[in-house]
């Protein structure tokens, strides 16, 4: 290009270069709140240990947590979603480097020849040719592409870490789950057996005529109840061990669980002051920073694909008629070329594949302010739903041990005749229940 047409082009372009960013990208993080209102002021040099199932003191508790954490199935397919991720950044990391090639042929030819008068004539043609390209990241477009590969990978393992974070509650659940299970089947045994005794000794008045046949009928119904329900408990601790063994990966014959009851676990302690920069820990939030930050590059990526893009090849080979001569100077050829292309008319296809890119952006930003606001909802329902349970635990106990006493002395007066039957139905129906209501709050208490 010469004259006018040259400064005009090269003034176009440095118009194109002095384009800032696209300012639909300009995201600022919500503003964070100051503290848990649930745990007091904020002590930023107080953390909890990240792997807290080992503050429950449960040596089998943290085996099972090991093996789910290299055995469960979504785990592993988490991997492989990290490796696709890292491979996919590779890909688009490799367009930033220049791309080399090798071609070689070779081919047999028949035909004509006049000068010899021959009818035909067979030759061989050889060639072999080396070339080079490169694109000259004029606008940040490759590099936009290549940096939000790696930040897809940083969501992806953000990802895996979420489902083992989540894995390893779910199993501590499911043990704690499955040791209420035979917690309550071993309290309701206690009731059965005890229940059996009462029979027996009301069969022996309902013998000498001490006992009515209703007083008989109730006593047996009450014990057949409680028979049931033991069935119903066995099969629901059947269904929970096969839940644990899944998390673990392994079929429920391959799981075996020595503890029987809830007894030796303790809750670890809520720390005091839980500092609000918890949440940057939590994988769900990174993920969503990583997936944002990924978005944010390939709109830039597709803002800088409206812009002319500068190619450069390179291309040397040897080429010939005839194998005599393939290797002789004159069959070398050298070949240098800088290409700029600049996209025209294409119809707003370009621009609409920015938009998009944006649109998408803005859309993971008001997903990441969900996120963030959440994660602070989850905390604060939990530290109070925590102090809720250690409170209803203590409740709860205090009712479970009036209520064993009340049973026994009801037992106790109807034995020497100063209390009717239905009070030892009913106080025997009471401590059943404060039985099952106390497993339960022990379990909630584990569990928040």
């Amino acid at each position: 290009m010469r004259g006018p047409t040259r400064r005009t082009a090269l003034g176009a372009l440095a118009g194109l270069a002095a384009c800032g960013p696209d300012p639909r990208l300009d995201f600022t993080r919500p503003e964070a709140a100051p503290r848990f209102a649930q745990a007091g002021a904020d002590t930023p040099t107080t953390w909890p240990d990240p792997a807290w199932w080992r503050g429950y003191g449960s040596a089998e508790l943290d085996s099972l947590i090991a093996q789910a954490q290299v055995g469960e199935a979504g785990l592993r397919a988490a991997a492989f979603r990290i490796a696709q991720s890292e491979a996919g950044a590779r890909i688009a990391r490799a367009a930033l480097a220049p791309s080399v090639s090798l071609g070689a042929g070779i081919a047999r030819a028949r035909g004509p020849d006049l000068a010899g008068g021959r009818n035909n004539r067979e030759g061989d043609a050889a060639s072999l040719t080396l070339s080079a390209s490169y694109e000259v990241d004029l606008w940040g477009r490759l590099s936009s592409a290549a940096r939000a590969g790696d930040a897809r990978v940083l969501a992806s393992r953000h990802d895996r870490d979420a489902l083992a974070l989540s894995l390893t509650a779910q199993t501590a659940a499911g043990y704690f789950t499955l040791l209420a299970l035979r917690r309550r089947l071993a309290l309701l045994e206690e009731s059965a057996a005890a229940a059996r005794r009462i029979l027996s000794q009301v069969e022996i008045q309902r013998a000498e005529g001490a006992a009515s046949e209703v007083e008989l009928e109730e006593q047996r119904a009450a014990l057949a109840a409680q028979q049931a329900t033991l069935e119903a408990l066995r099969g629901q601790e059947a269904e929970a061990l096969a839940n644990l063994a899944l998390l673990l990966g392994r079929r429920p014959d391959q799981v075996e669980v020595r503890a029987r009851s809830l007894d030796g676990l303790t809750p670890p302690p809520i720390i005091a002051g839980i500092p609000s920069e918890l949440l940057l820990r939590r994988p769900d939030i990174a993920r969503v920073e990583a997936e944002l930050a990924a978005a944010g590059l390939d709109a830039e990526s597709a803002r800088a694909a409206r812009f002319p893009s500068l190619v450069l090849t390179v291309a040397g080979g040897l080429q010939s008629g005839d194998l005599s001569a393939f290797l002789t100077p004159q069959g070398a050829a050298f070949t240098l070329a800088a290409g700029l292309l600049a996209p025209l008319l294409q119809g707003g296809r370009l621009r609409a594949q920015q938009d998009q890119a944006v649109a998408r952006a803005q859309e993971i930003a008001e997903l990441r302010a969900g996120v963030i606001l959440a994660a602070f909802r989850d905390v604060e329902a939990a530290l109070a739903l925590a102090e809720a349970a250690r409170r209803a635990l203590e409740r709860r106990r205090a009712g479970f041990q009036a209520a064993q006493r009340a049973y026994r002395l009801a037992e106790l007066r109807w034995r020497e005749g100063a209390l009717p039957f239905v009070s030892v139905l009913q106080a025997q129906q009471s401590a059943l229940s404060a039985n099952e209501q106390l497993v339960l709050a022990e379990l909630a208490r584990l569990v928040s």
